[in-house]
């Protein structure tokens, strides 16, 4: 389970994190110019697989990086306040299905796993996985729909633990199409298409690829489960979510990578890496924050796959441009609350 807080690592004073950026990321000084405005600024990539969509989101937040892990160390409060998060959780060590007691499955896809069948089923899920829910859910019963919620509860426990003891080896293989996924696989395709970022941070770029097999200090990870309105689908999904200070002489003070272990629809695969880089000119308390996300979809492939990523493309823009300005409103106003707290308690002491 994530340990907080983390000890504290002396930093460089200076432009240190502007440098970092303008340098080491496809950001140009006009760019860096709007995030200090206030203004959130969001790029889509090109990747060389056609089913990914890269997106590179930066903003600049006045509050101190330790707050921002701090919040994200409570993942689920933190997660929960997004408009599409409808349910979610922390996966315990070692996983149970009643840390999924809140879990339950949109009504649409309860009634596709009723018909589905290896090779052609409308939830993604492993060939084994599918025969369970022929097997062990009566669909004529009455109490079929919580019965087959129960056991996907069960089911992502046991995903949760198949990973934690085998890494990658022990993912899924989704096996809901004729031609089967292996989530194992897609990953590690993602992290050796590395577009230059995540290789920036070799302790945690080890970790993700040989986990659980290395220890890394200043690591801390946890694995929780969500249930968000996508639309038009709802997907569930497991993360496992690892949060690595990187040491002291790096302009980055932290970097969180969020790995989906499991999703129902739409993912093939999905990397997310957030980069925290502190300001600290003139005293102040303020950060960079830098996410760069790439998630290959399902939807993506086939004869009209490039019509479809321009508009998953446009669509995932703004949509991470709106995120970013909702969460520099949200944190600020936390900041803001939070000093004004702590001054008057000290003034009253």
């Amino acid at each position: 389970m994530l340990a907080l807080p983390f000890a504290a690592v002396s930093r460089q004073a200076g432009d240190g994190a502007r440098t970092f950026l303008g340098r080491r990321l496809p950001l140009s000084e006009a760019d860096l110019a709007r995030t200090e405005r206030g203004e959130p600024v969001v790029h889509t990539l090109d990747a060389d697989d056609p089913r990914e969509i890269a997106i590179l989101g930066v903003v600049y937040l006045r509050i101190a990086p330790a707050r921002y892990v701090e919040r994200l160390a409570g993942i689920a409060a933190f997660k929960k306040e997004e408009a599409a998060v409808l349910q979610i959780g922390t996966v315990s060590e070692p996983a149970q299905p009643g840390d999924l007691a809140g879990l339950t499955l949109a009504p649409s896809d309860v009634s596709s796993l009723a018909d589905c069948t290896v090779g052609d089923c409308d939830v993604q899920l492993s060939a084994a996985a599918i025969e369970r829910f022929r097997r062990e859910v009566d669909w004529n019963s009455p109490h079929a729909e919580n019965d087959a919620n129960a056991l996907m509860r069960r089911l992502l426990a046991e995903s949760a633990e198949h990973y934690r003891a085998r890494g990658a080896a022990g993912l899924m293989e989704y096996a809901d199409r004729s031609e089967r996924v292996s989530l194992a696989r897609e990953f590690r395709d993602l992290v050796a298409d590395d577009i230059g970022v995540l290789s920036q941070f070799p302790a945690l770029h080890r970790y993700l690829l040989e986990y659980p097999a290395v220890d890394v200090s200043r690591t801390r990870d946890l694995i929780y489960w969500s249930k968000e309105d996508l639309g038009p689908r709802v997907v569930v999904s497991l993360t496992h979510l690892v949060i690595h200070q990187t040491g002291g002489g790096s302009a980055v003070e932290y970097a969180v990578a969020s790995k989906q272990i499991y999703g129902s629809h739409y993912f093939d695969a999905s990397l997310g890496l957030t980069l925290l880089l502190p300001d600290r000119k003139d005293g102040r308390e303020a950060v960079y924050l830098v996410y760069l996300n790439r998630s290959r979809l399902d939807a993506l492939g086939g004869f009209f796959g490039s019509i479809k990523r321009r508009v998953v493309r446009s669509k995932a823009r703004g949509a991470m441009e709106e995120y970013l300005g909702r969460l520099k409103t949200r944190l600020e106003r936390e900041s803001r609350i939070t000093n004004h707290l702590v001054a008057n308690r000290h003034f009253k002491d």
